[in-house]
């Protein structure tokens, strides 16, 4: 008699599969893995991230608001790929069914070598047991996968190991025990919002939680991710975050994310671009304008070039491995440069071993400047070590190092109270501002 088969990204508890016909003996093996206690899923077809959450929210942890990492992968909030064990990569691996978006649990079977967890373990170590095409995709900032939403599960994932981490908060009550994956948070109640039927923190909520486990330029690529031509909600704006950053002053992660708004821009399309922006303001170099429209002089097209200085017809594009791996993208790539060139622009092309090591970028695009008659910061500014220390790699940060933002407080407890500036004033505080509104956005579907 053929064994009953197991539907896929199910996850149901024991007495369900039970009366699906599954035996004790197989619920025990290794056909099925444990996600929480008496809840399992398929160990070849493992549920989503979603369907995890909502059985966090409605029986693990009821009334539980799913937050974090968790919340901003299925907000579609931009994360670094090796964030908690490789969420990042998860979310970036994310399909559409109808007009839903879904994060895998595990990434396809085209990503991790056979045999290897499809979660990526925390640190190098998960980094080096990818294959080189998909390091050296996470590794330049971009969406490892094929560009823009997928539709559908992908036909084969690698077999799920150990479940993902999943983050809720509660404001009140004991605190129950949970799975080791699970990331429980005690909090006091702040703004959620709803999504599929799962209550999740609110997505400016979402960046308070980030600011306290991001740096900064990965924080200000999250922020950016909502501000983008085509944000995964509706677009937020950078004021009324700045206005709720500073009602919110006692928040943990406030400083953090005040400061990374006051970096973040409307209208950047990628990780690599805000990579790019960031330096550019480290080294000292004017602030060029995002995604300049341009006409092709050759097509006739829109072009978008990704930063510009319309002045003197200098444009950086920030070129990801996926410019150079595809043939038929370099062609294209190479097809624009020459049609814009022919028009007078001139183009410095920046990659992910430029963000790391600037020093060789930045000088060419001084002398790009210069001789197109634009002004550029002195060659000091990046001599030397001081080049060196405003590179950032995009590979993941030593785990005992924690973030910026709690190393800053860390220094700020250790040296004390601060002294006091005179009397302290008696007036009440403004109350908080409420959260800019949100919605969902329509996907953006593939060309």
């Amino acid at each position: 008699m053929r064994p009953t088969p197991l539907p896929d990204r199910a996850l149901l508890p024991r007495a369900e599969w039970r009366q699906l016909g599954v035996s004790s003996s197989r619920l025990a093996g290794p056909e099925l893995v444990t996600v929480f206690r008496g809840f399992q899923t398929p160990t070849a077809a493992p549920a989503t991230l979603g369907s995890m959450a909502k059985v966090l929210h409605e029986h693990i942890v009821p009334g539980a608001v799913i937050s974090h990492t968790t919340a901003a992968a299925l907000l579609g909030i931009a994360l670094p790929w090796w964030i908690d064990g490789g969420i990042g990569a998860l979310s970036s691996a994310a399909y559409l069914v109808g007009e839903e978006r879904h994060v895998p649990s595990t990434l396809p079977a085209s990503v991790s070598p056979a045999g290897s967890p499809g979660v990526l373990q925390r640190g190098p170590a998960g980094f080096d047991a990818l294959p080189m095409a998909w390091r050296t995709r996470l590794e330049s900032g971009i969406d490892p996968s094929a560009p823009g939403p997928r539709y559908g599960p992908p036909p084969r994932v690698q077999p799920l190991m150990t479940p993902p981490v999943l983050h809720c908060r509660i404001s009140e009550g004991t605190r129950p025990r949970v799975p080791e994956h699970v990331r429980l948070h005690l909090t006091r109640r702040t703004e959620t919002y709803e999504q599929d039927g799962l209550l999740l923190s609110h997505p400016s909520m979402v960046l308070f939680e980030l600011a306290t486990m991001l740096d900064h330029d990965d924080l200000v690529i999250a922020i950016d991710s909502l501000c983008t031509r085509t944000p995964p909600l509706r677009p937020l704006h950078l004021e009324e975050l700045l206005t709720l950053t500073n009602s919110h002053r006692g928040m943990y992660g406030a400083p953090a994310l005040r400061r990374a708004v006051r970096d973040a821009r409307p209208g950047t399309d990628s990780p690599g671009e805000t990579r790019t922006r960031l330096l550019l303001a480290r080294a000292g170099f004017a602030e060029p304008v995002i995604n300049l429209q341009v006409k092709d002089p050759d097509t006739g097209r829109r072009r978008y070039l990704d930063l510009a200085y319309r002045q003197v017809k200098v444009a950086v594009e920030y070129d990801g491995d996926h410019h150079r791996i595809s043939v038929t993208q370099r062609r294209k790539d190479q097809q624009r440069k020459d049609s814009l060139e022919s028009v007078g622009w001139r183009i410095r092309v920046v990659t992910a071993e430029d963000i790391k090591d600037p020093r060789r970028f930045l000088s060419a695009l001084r002398r790009t400047l210069l001789a197109a008659g634009g002004t550029a910061p002195p060659e000091s500014n990046w001599a030397g070590r001081k080049g060196l220390l405003l590179g950032r790699s995009l590979r993941p940060p030593d785990p005992d190092t924690p973030p910026a933002s709690t190393r800053r407080a860390t220094r700020r407890r250790a040296a004390g109270p601060r002294p006091a500036a005179g009397r302290r004033s008696t007036s009440k505080r403004p109350p908080a501002a409420p959260p800019p509104a949100v919605g969902r956005r329509p996907p953006r579907h593939p060309q």
